[in-house]
């Protein structure tokens, strides 16, 4: 089994040292250990053993601190936490307020939160001094009926695809689209449909459908239910409830850096240097604890933006922007390597060495 590059500062020696700032830091030895995977490994390339100053910052702040850096999962610029909070405080409490505030950040939106965001700055010109929850409520109506009408169509969806299975096993299935059919189209406000409960209720139908394929295909029909993510409709029915500054502050918030466990901690990655990754708030919450290697299979974009990221990162190195992080092109790119089962197979030529 091939061991993951992994740093260990336990394993750094007694010796201190210090830098010519008079900074204590320990000479950490960067090499093979030895970690568990449940899985075979792909053969993974070379990579000598390097050795890292480690600075007194904590390990994972230089990653934190990239910024302005291309997602490596959906290519969006990166916004810093800096950033964000700056947002949070200029969107004011009204939409000529808040639409000033966020057109300075509109070029780090993702898809749909630049498309809602367009339609804000649409509204707002009628009304300057109403709050960007008003100029939601005024609008759900019509997005709220587009976004049932999309729900409606993957449920007839589900529906056509359990004509395939036996009587009794399409009945089955028509229990939970009928049920979900009703909650999608109430007019009771308490009563609210919510994906992760349909996905769950079909999730319990599979020990009830014989066969696998079948049910494989209805499963990902459902899986293409609106989410405020993905869709413009339920972006404007879900956050019409939603305050002011919730409304502002989320048409960016996704896009903030955050340290990516390549291999999640749920499944045992551990809290190193070379299991980290800055990706953007909503790929890394989307992607949750999901196998690298599938999720790139459903992401065939991150091998072309893992690329450019890493890209970016070797320069910064060489720019000295990233001091004592020589080691992280070829550490990230090798755990990546692995993770993915040899889907993301990074280039880290041209990094240069540190004094």
């Amino acid at each position: 089994m091939i061991q993951p590059i992994q740093l260990f500062s336990t394993l750094a020696p007694k010796k201190v040292q210090s830098n010519k700032n008079n900074q204590q830091f320990y000479s950490v030895n960067f090499a093979t250990k030895p970690d568990t995977f449940e899985r075979t490994e792909p053969k993974a390339k070379n990579i000598a053993p390097a050795y890292v100053s480690f600075l007194g910052y904590a390990h994972d702040e230089p990653i934190r601190a990239l910024g302005n850096i291309i997602c490596p999962c959906c290519g969006v610029e990166m916004m810093t936490q800096k950033q964000m909070n700056d947002v949070s405080k200029r969107l004011g409490n009204t939409s000529s307020q808040a639409v000033s505030t966020l057109k300075n950040y509109e070029k780090y939106m993702h898809p749909v939160e630049k498309e809602c965001f367009n339609m804000m700055k649409d509204w707002a010109k009628s009304k300057p001094d109403a709050s960007l929850k008003d100029l939601l409520q005024e609008n759900k109506e019509p997005q709220l009926i587009k976004l049932q009408a999309k729900q409606n169509t993957i449920l007839d969806n589900v529906d056509i695809i359990s004509k395939e299975l036996s009587e009794n096993e399409q009945a089955e299935v028509k229990k939970v689209t009928d049920i979900t059919r009703k909650i999608v189209s109430s007019t009771d406000k308490e009563i609210k449909f919510k994906r992760k409960t349909f996905l769950k209720d079909i999730d319990e139908l599979q020990s009830k459908i014989s066969n696998e394929e079948v049910y494989a295909k209805m499963r990902k029909e459902a899986e293409k239910m609106p989410t405020s993510q993905n869709d413009v409709s339920a972006f404007v029915v879900k956050y019409a409830e939603r305050t002011h500054q919730e409304i502002g502050e989320r048409l960016v918030k996704l896009s903030v850096g955050t340290i990516e466990h390549i291999k999640p901690r749920s499944e045992g990655g551990r809290n190193m240097v070379s299991n980290y990754m800055l990706e953007c708030g909503g790929c890394n919450h989307e992607r949750s604890s999901i196998p690298l290697g599938d999720w790139v299979d459903s992401h065939p974009e991150m091998k072309e933006n893992t690329q450019k990221y890493i890209d970016e990162v070797i320069k910064r190195i060489n720019d000295g922007k990233m001091k004592g992080f020589s080691f992280y092109p070829a550490a990230v790119a090798h755990t990546l390597f692995q993770q993915s089962d040899g889907r993301l197979d990074l280039k880290v030529e041209g990094v240069k060495e540190e004094d």
